[in-house]
């Protein structure tokens, strides 16, 4: 009988409760696929050039983050603990793709290459026939799939053009987001139409303004406190190019950055001084 996609939580449920080892043939492909993951994961990001270059997996991102990216601009490091907690979500994406092999469902085109408009990316895989792509996600970015409010807007990292792009190279007008909670183990399984966005023109209108001397407008504007201090924005304080968009913030002098319990805070204006320990950036 031939497993449908439909299904696939429920029986990787059903296959855990089994207690039997797993398949040689499926963890065969796992240590291959942790493999690829780790020799990735000691290569440094800053040697990964994207000047001039655009993919598929990108094209959803912000306008003037990309223009940063293909314009050859410094990103930021990724420090110890941020390079090993992406790491970490490759790996559980690979252990997804093992559970849903071991749940007796069909994974096919791994890393499959594809192109939309002469932009190449590499697909995730096919499950039961479905164009899939796997995410792992902290709690807060997996309520996104679990709510469906990614597919509704609150998509900062563009991963709905990225499925539909995909989509669009294979001629499939759905896909679906198989997606974990890295703290919780929570799985979930999102189908997406794929035809509520144009990938095609996306990637024109892209093709045509990233070359541009000058940057986009800003992605996100400033936030501003009661006290009359103005901070970046949740999505603007994890983004690589932060320092140097927000270059002419402070009359000139740059990002002040303050450390707070909840985590670093980044303001572009300060009227009243914070009452916490500052990072200089």
């Amino acid at each position: 009988m031939t497993s449908k996609i439909s299904t696939l939580l429920d029986d990787i449920g059903y296959r855990l409760e089994e207690g039997s080892v797993p398949e040689e043939a499926n963890l065969a492909i796992f240590l291959d696929e942790l493999k690829e993951v780790m020799q990735n994961f000691f290569v440094e990001e800053s040697n990964r050039d994207s000047t001039g270059k655009l993919r598929l997996s990108a094209v959803g991102r912000e306008d003037r983050k990309l223009w940063y990216d293909f314009n050859g601009y410094e990103k930021e490091k990724l420090t110890t603990s941020q390079r090993i907690r992406f790491c970490l979500g490759h790996i559980l994406e690979a252990f997804v793709l093992l559970l849903a092999r071991e749940a007796g469902h069909t994974v096919e085109d791994c890393q499959k290459e594809v192109s939309v408009e002469k932009v190449k990316g590499h697909i995730d895989c096919v499950i039961d026939g479905e164009l899939v792509d796997v995410k792992s996600a902290s709690p807060y970015g997996f309520k996104k799939f679990v709510d469906g409010s990614i597919i509704r807007g609150d998509d900062p990292f563009g991963y709905i053009y990225q499925l539909s792009s995909y989509g669009a190279a294979l001629g499939k007008e759905k896909g679906y987001f198989l997606s974990i909670d890295k703290s919780g183990g929570d799985l979930n399984l999102l189908e997406v139409p794929l035809t509520n966005v144009d990938p095609a023109e996306r990637i024109s209108y892209l093709k045509d303004t990233l070359p541009d001397t000058d940057p986009p407008d800003r992605c996100y504007s400033e936030v501003e406190e009661p006290s009359g201090n103005k901070k970046l924005s949740f999505n603007c304080k994890y983004c690589d190019y932060k320092v140097e968009c927000w270059k002419d913030s402070n009359n000139g002098t740059g990002l002040r950055k303050y450390n707070y319990s909840r985590g670093p805070e980044y303001f572009t204006h300060i009227e009243k001084e914070p009452r916490v320990e500052e990072d200089f950036v």
